[in-house]
């Protein structure tokens, strides 16, 4: 057997679960050493009473609104038996494979063992023996599913393997001048017009100050005090706790309280496997601090927990993880597929992790995605999955841009880059897309807290039903209009010293809404837990700004150090043109783009009741 270690004591026994990966083949490549680990998911006891339970405790007009039960009471009624754990893991090590350890709500048994043993025991299409199939709803690490990815997306793929020296600092990268202050101030008259007219420069950032304040989440005596949010990634980031603590100090936001922020770290989480060169630390830095620094700018009082895993391995393993060992009371992600997953052990695995959630009363978000509906990417046009998921809380992004005297716009995130090339500005957009996930499931049903709300337009599939609509909410999550972040970066001279840049994406806005509902837990003096239900009933009733399409916007150039972080080498501008939706696009009322729209100033209050 093997297991996982923490570094934070008060959490050690939890965290004991083997890996299961996120695969791309029937019998995916080995890792390092020549071995595969695969995953036998298993269903909830009583499927029926969890689905009945999650229903009382979710749903606001429900005598049992709220009254959650304890992970221990959960896993009492609904954990598979011991007896089934014990049939599955006898014939794992019957074949050849070496058992891993169970997690405390048995819902899945992990194994690994050489590639050839593997093949070998499930076959070519992940074939069962009867009695095995009769007891597990599926296989991970066998059947094809879309790989799982922090943003931005295409990660690019290194030519060297990863090696144990893999967690130095990523390749800096801060901004030149000139940038706004407010949208419009400095117009750019060096460069060609476009769309008529020569564009202003991209925003400096947004402050904190302001992105309180678009959301309503600057209330006094309100900060997240009492709520801990847990942010799923992988890996761990060395420098994030003192990165954090200077950035915070210059933006005069209170500074960490000691334990206020954890990181909890498999084994190996300085090092990239061989195997997936995708994933390698220096994305996953940017991306914790990201994530940290939106929930303190947020809610500085709530407490806050990193979660990382090896790789994109555990990612789902790491979010089951959070729930059944309680370690906050919103969990968030740092990950997402690039389109829907249809294997169904996957699928099961993350809607029973959400089901336990909401029975016990923790909050579960997901970013809808970074890449629109798929279709730059060549496919089908489909939300991302988890976020496709009914029981969790989609969130998409927006493009929040601040105006003289503080006056605010709010668009949906989606854009093209253009780079000035010889004088003109190369319009090669396909690849260059960037906009908020959204779309209407192929696999999940439309939930009937929906039915309300969702257009059928928008709801109906090819085959005429009706389907699961992404995302739910949306917040500020541009790069070009998200708050500066700042962490250890190394600089083209090899040395390694902090510095600050914008950077924001759907994650980003998945972390401020996450400290929205940690604001919104301590003003209502309890957990909200799965959310849907409250917010779709709020529909109509001032919580939400409606977004919708503006089209004047126009485009902001962005100037870039031609070495990423000096000037050294001189520097170049790239232009992002605003609002170039594919299919989800802006409307009056709920949409694919923004979901029900973005929190308004009054969305705390009717949230919490308080």
């Amino acid at each position: 057997m093997w297991g996982r270690t923490t570094t934070a004591g008060a959490v050690a026994a939890a965290l004991v679960l083997a890996g299961a990966p996120l695969a791309t083949a029937q019998v995916p490549p080995p890792t390092a050493g020549g071995t595969v680990a695969v995953q036998l998911v298993l269903p909830w006891r009583d499927r029926a009473g969890v689905t009945a339970l999650v229903q009382a405790v979710s749903d606001p007009t429900s005598p049992r609104y709220r009254e959650y039960v304890s992970a221990d009471e959960f896993r009492a009624r609904f954990a598979p038996s011991s007896a089934d754990i014990a049939a599955v893991s006898d014939w794992l090590r019957r074949v050849g494979l070496e058992v891993g350890q169970v997690p405390a709500n048995r819902m899945y048994v992990p194994a690994r063992g050489p590639a050839a043993v593997v093949a070998k025991a499930f076959g070519a299409h992940g074939r069962l023996p009867a009695d095995i199939a009769g007891r597990v709803i599926g296989v991970r690490g066998l059947a094809d599913e879309p790989v799982a990815v922090p943003d931005p997306l295409p990660v690019p793929v290194p030519d060297q393997p990863a090696t144990p020296a893999d967690s130095t600092p990523p390749t800096a990268l801060v901004y030149a001048k000139p940038c706004s202050s407010y949208d419009g101030e400095v117009v750019q008259r060096s460069v060609p017009k476009v769309l008529g007219r020569h564009q202003p420069a991209v925003s400096c950032g947004t402050t904190v100050a302001q992105q309180r304040a678009a959301y309503g989440a600057n209330r006094r005596g309100i900060d997240g005090t009492g709520e801990t949010v847990v942010v799923v990634g992988s890996h761990a980031v060395q420098t994030l706790p003192g990165d954090v603590a200077e950035w915070s100090k210059r933006r005069g936001l209170p500074a960490l309280r000691p334990g206020q922020l954890q990181q909890i770290s498999y084994p190996s989480a300085y090092q990239t496997p061989t195997a997936e060169p995708y994933l390698r630390p220096q994305v996953w830095a940017l991306q914790s601090h990201m994530l940290i620094e939106n929930l303190h700018a947020m809610a500085p009082g709530a407490d806050l927990v990193y979660l990382g895993t090896t790789s994109s391995l555990d990612l789902a393993n790491g979010t089951a993880l959070a729930v059944d060992g309680g370690l906050g009371d919103i969990v968030m992600n740092g990950w997402y597929s690039a389109r829907e997953n249809t294997n169904q052990a996957s699928i099961a695995q993350i809607n029973q992790t959400a089901q336990q959630a909401a029975a016990t009363g923790i909050s579960l978000l997901f970013a809808s995605g970074s890449i629109g509906d798929n279709s730059s990417q060549g496919s089908k046009p489909s939300p991302e999955y988890p976020a496709n998921d009914p029981l969790v809380t989609a969130v998409g992004a927006t493009s929040l841009l601040v105006g003289r005297g503080g006056a605010m716009r709010e668009v949906g995130w989606a854009k093209t880059s253009m780079t000035l090339k010889d004088g003109e500005w190369d319009d090669d957009k396909r690849n260059t897309f960037r906009g908020s996930g959204g779309g209407t499931s192929a696999v999940h049903a439309q939930p009937d807290y929906q039915k309300p709300v969702v257009p059928v337009r928008l709801a109906k599939r090819a085959d005429g039903t009706l389907g699961r609509a992404v995302p739910d909410v949306a917040v500020n999550g541009d790069a070009e209009t998200g708050i500066v972040i700042g962490m250890t970066q190394r600089f083209p001279d090899g040395t390694d010293r902090y510095a600050e840049r914008r950077h924001a994406s759907d994650e980003s806005a998945t972390a401020v809404f996450a400290a929205m509902v940690a604001l919104a837990n301590q003003a209502a003096g309890k957990n909200l837990g799965f959310l849907n239900p409250l917010l779709y009933g709020l529909h109509g009733k001032g919580a939400f700004r409606d977004v919708t399409r503006l089209g004047s916007l126009g485009a902001g150039v962005r100037t870039e150090y031609v070495d990423g972080a000096t000037p050294a080498k001189g520097v170049k501008q790239v232009l992002k043109v605003f609002e170039q939706y594919e299919s989800n696009v802006p409307a009056r009322g709920y949409d694919t783009s923004t979901g029900l729209g973005s929190p308004s100033t009054r969305w705390l209050t009717l949230l919490s009741g308080r």
